[in-house]
């Protein structure tokens, strides 16, 4: 009987089987079946019933599961089983998805007596727009938000006001057009005055205390902020890693200075440390940050400042994450049947829990391609579960493709809270 590869690819696992057919037992037990032997495999699937099914270990993962509440909200709690045919074509990726982004802007918060003052602007590129937006404040006794009139601002290089450095103002009005920058106005930088060091100074009488947020974008320039992430959903305990580097026509400009920050859901801003390794950045996002409200997304904030022969650059990116608490993991072993895989869940908090996968197959060349991606939910209480993720034999049978079959990409959600909690 000549020998094969089969190939369960959540942990890179290999099997060795033998070259069958598989057809209908007359037994009821849907894991038993019959096998001829073929010196060629057959095109067409009349059933796909492995007596010993596909296993792999699942690895050992450390650390305590955690027991929290419920979330408020409706929870349904029937098990549910849905299989998608997955077109031989498709370049569909369910991989963890990393993030890049690249800036050309900056931005910080400043108070309505600093703007009254007078702050710190520099300028890397001609023509820069400038806006100044007025934070909404939370709290009975907080300021409403007021807007800048732009007729009221003033730019000064070194000792001396500019005269003719603004080329364009655009109002209140003009930016609240479908509520997408309430309490905003911006100017355009005159080109001719060129780059540097600049103050801008608002003469407006404006309450002392209220925020507001000033954001310098500089649209053509040569430097920009590369910021890359390798994915956006991360555990409890789990370390953020990135990478970020301002980078010019030269090539990456040297002696960056950079501050990491966390956006919680709730709008607070915290200043979090980080290390480098290589060269990558490493931020240990404090578990004081968990929110028990689903969905809820947290956002890293990078701000970068560096020196390119005398000329002052600062950018910011930002990217949002997830973050979920470890509330139950998948265990012990993963079993392929024929019209279903089996796995052990150990279950911390009580919820609703998704397995999904997707399912190769081989095609006449000999290459595993996507035939279907399945899904199975269940509501579950705290303890030990075995459950069973359900195949759809109707896809498999019609889709073509052959025996050897593989389970990839397999994943934990707690749907509850909205959080994949586990990918194999």
């Amino acid at each position: 009987m000549k020998k094969i590869t089969i190939t369960l690819g959540i942990l890179s696992t290999t099997f060795v089987a033998s070259q069958v057919l598989a057809t209908p037992s007359q037994s009821n037990n849907v894991d038993n079946f019959e096998t001829i032997r073929m010196a060629k495999p057959s095109n067409q699937i009349l059933a796909i019933k492995p007596a010993t099914p596909l296993k792999t270990m699942i690895a050992v993962q450390t650390g305590d599961l955690s027991s929290i509440d419920l979330p408020d909200g409706f929870i349904e709690t029937k098990a549910v089983h849905f299989s998608q045919k997955i077109p031989p074509s498709s370049q569909i990726a369910l991989e963890p998805q990393g993030y890049q982004a690249e800036s050309d802007e900056y931005w910080f918060e400043v108070t309505g007596k600093q703007l009254n003052k007078g702050v710190e602007l520099a300028i890397s590129s001609p023509g820069a727009l400038i806006r100044l937006s007025g934070k909404h404040v939370k709290g009975q006794f907080a300021p409403a938000a007021k807007a800048i009139d732009p007729a009221q601002i003033e730019v000064s290089q070194g000792n001396k006001r500019l005269s003719k450095a603004i080329q364009q103002t655009v109002s209140q009005e003009a930016l609240a057009t479908a509520n997408i920058f309430p309490n905003s106005s911006a100017i355009k930088l005159n080109k001719k005055i060129g780059t540097g060091d600049f103050k801008l100074k608002v003469k407006q009488n404006l309450i002392a205390d209220q925020r507001y947020i000033v954001n310098v974008k500089e649209k053509g320039s040569q430097h920009k902020l590369n910021l890359a992430l390798p994915k956006q959903s991360y555990m409890q305990g789990e370390s953020v890693n990135f990478t970020a580097a301002i980078s010019s026509k030269k090539g990456d400009v040297a002696n960056v200075a950079n501050h990491a920050f966390v956006k919680m859901p709730s709008g607070e801003k915290q200043a979090v440390s980080f290390t480098q390794v290589n060269d990558q950045y490493q931020v240990d996002v404090p578990t004081s940050f968990l929110t028990a409200k689903r969905g809820e997304l947290y956002e890293l904030q990078i701000e970068s400042k560096a020196n390119d022969n005398g000329l002052t650059i600062r950018r910011n990116a930002k990217v949002a994450f997830s973050l979920a608490q470890p509330t139950a993991r998948m265990q012990g072993e993963l079993a392929m049947y024929s019209t279903k895989a089996k796995v052990n869940l150990d279950v911390a908090s009580e919820g609703r829990y998704e397995i999904s996968g997707l399912v190769f197959g081989t095609d006449r060349r000999g290459k595993q391609v996507p035939m279907m991606l399945s899904q199975s939910a269940y509501y579950l209480k705290p303890g030990q579960h075995d459950i069973e993720l359900h195949f759809d034999s109707k896809i498999m049978q019609n889709s073509g493709l052959t025996a050897p079959y593989a389970l990839k990409n397999v994943r934990l959600k707690d749907q509850s809270r909205m959080t994949i909690i586990q990918t194999l």
